[in-house]
């Protein structure tokens, strides 16, 4: 419901307003249209209450007080993903809303930096499992000859030994599955809190 403009900046400046509400709200899944078409209703509202300045300017105010697509849609966005994430168990999905989570808040941003590096964890309990059979040698957990234990992937000495051998892949899907569950349920808890 774009208002007709006189003015082509104004005209330019709604185009490219609602340009980045679209592209924001096309990685929703929220209703794309339902909410674009009741912003632009909202915006062309405000430009009718206000009848003093020209188009541009009536235009920039109603712009003004509705703020930035980024800084009012984020948070609906990590919300969507993180919600769609949660229900469908689609890492990425899940990443992207903590992604736009970061970029949303200090309580949100702790919050998902924690959830981050659980989920850098899994990755890397993944890589164990798939690295294991490439470099059966460098991957998995060694004891050194000082009876320290480590695990992950190493250039190691000779005499450092392998403790679980071949284990190491099972047992590192496993560790990548529990992981998984663990933080997605967490999250999902999380999210139900008032």
């Amino acid at each position: 419901m774009m208002p007709t403009f006189t003015d082509p900046a104004a005209n330019r400046l709604w185009k490219d307003y609602f340009a980045r509400v679209n592209r924001l709200l096309t990685h929703s899944g929220a209703d794309r249209k339902e909410l674009l078409t009741d912003l632009e209703a909202h915006v062309a509202d405000s430009l009718i209450a206000n009848a003093r300045g020209t188009e541009m300017e009536r235009l920039q105010s109603a712009l003004a007080r509705l703020g930035q697509p980024e800084e009012y849609l984020r948070p609906l966005l990590a919300d969507d993903l993180i919600n769609r994430g949660m229900r469908t168990y689609a890492p990425l999905t899940i990443i992207r809303g903590l992604f736009h989570a970061l970029l949303t808040g200090s309580r949100r941003a702790a919050i998902a930096c924690g959830f981050s590096l659980g989920y850098l964890c899994l990755a890397i309990f993944v890589a164990i499992a798939v690295l294991k059979p490439v470099w059966r040698d460098h991957v998995g957990v060694f004891q050194g000859e000082n009876g320290k234990i480590r695990a992950g992937i190493f250039s190691l000495s000779g005499s450092d030994h392998d403790m679980l051998g071949w284990w190491t892949t099972p047992i590192a899907l496993l560790l990548a599955a529990l992981v998984y569950v663990g933080l997605t349920k967490s999250l999902r808890a999380l999210r139900h809190q008032p």
